[in-house]
């Protein structure tokens, strides 16, 4: 039966060269964009004889576009049919794998991407810390990004909310479910939104909530995108 494999351990196994990593879409969207070292046989291509230039002997992972897409799914099972021994299936895909900011490789790859202009020196509070300790670490910071223990973002500090009682807990003064964008998205249309809503910055995070970093409006690299 085909193993379900995450995002993060597919990563790992591309770096260390554990896996042979198949797109089964058809060529003109492998030729886009795909995940590193991947090769391509879409499915309706995928015979014994398409496939003799991968071993069998070595963990195969399948994946296609998202959760909405089966292509990964009926592949995968084709693959152990034809006697492949350890198949893995990326169930949510390249959206996935791209809106998590990992690298690719294709026509799209090189296109400037929000990953690119992001500050990372964010400052951070978990949802416990109290204000008291928040407003010290803040310097000329003007938001906190409130977390959970697992690096999600779960709301900001901003504002007034710097004022708060010293006392309290980041969680009941923090702006719950600010938005959020993900790091493969073009940074052009991005800046002219938050200039639209008159917003100074925008939180970037993974598909999965993790922060990645912030875009912010008046920074000279991000001025020249």
């Amino acid at each position: 039966m085909p193993i379900e494999i995450r995002r993060k351990d597919v990563k790992i196994l591309i770096e260390q060269d554990r896996a042979q990593i198949l797109e089964v879409l058809p060529a003109a969207e492998y030729k886009k964009e795909h995940l590193p070292k991947a090769i391509n046989i879409p499915l309706d291509r995928l015979t014994p004889e398409n496939t003799r230039q991968m071993r069998k002997d070595t963990a195969v992972i399948v994946y296609c576009a998202n959760y909405q897409c089966d292509l990964s799914a009926r592949a995968a099972w084709r693959l152990e049919s034809m006697g492949f021994q350890e198949v893995y299936r990326y169930t949510p895909g390249k959206e996935d794998w791209v809106a998590s900011g990992f690298e690719t490789e294709g026509a799209n790859a090189t296109r400037p991407k929000l990953k690119q202009y992001l500050k990372t020196n964010v400052q951070t509070c978990l949802l416990r810390d109290r204000m008291q300790d928040v407003q010290n670490r803040r310097g000329t910071n003007d938001i906190c990004v409130v977390l959970n223990d697992r690096n999600i973002v779960m709301g900001i500090i901003d504002g007034d909310a710097w004022n708060a009682n010293p006392l309290s807990r980041a969680s009941g003064v923090m702006k719950p479910g600010p938005r959020t964008y993900r790091p493969d998205s073009d940074p052009r249309e991005i800046l002219k939104e938050l200039k639209k809503d008159e917003a100074d910055s925008a939180i970037v995070t993974t598909s999965d909530g993790e922060l990645l970093g912030i875009l912010r409006v008046g920074d000279r690299k991000t001025q020249a995108a």
